[in-house]
């Protein structure tokens, strides 16, 4: 498809939406899937749940960020990181 075809295309389907009577429910964002975990099952000394970083990488940005001199290691229960005492 052409660049020109595609904004065409674009265009009919903005303004189809636009002019449907119903424009509420056809235009609202879908609800942000909140049930993804952020704490695994891990617990820390305190025997409170640990947080589960998504990647080493953004451990990493929020260590150097804040200055903080601790280490990540991977969860080896989730898919995740968390951070360890220095």
């Amino acid at each position: 498809m052409k660049h020109v075809d595609f904004l065409k295309a674009l265009k009919n389907l903005k303004s189809h939406l636009l002019t449907q009577p119903n424009k509420q429910k056809i235009l609202s964002l879908p609800k942000q899937d909140t049930s993804h975990k952020v704490y695994c099952t891990c617990e820390d000394a305190n025997g409170e749940n640990k947080y589960l970083y998504t990647s080493q990488k953004e451990i990493e940005y929020l260590l150097a960020s804040k200055h903080i001199s601790l280490y990540s290691y991977p969860c080896p229960y989730e898919k995740g990181w968390h951070l360890t005492k220095g």
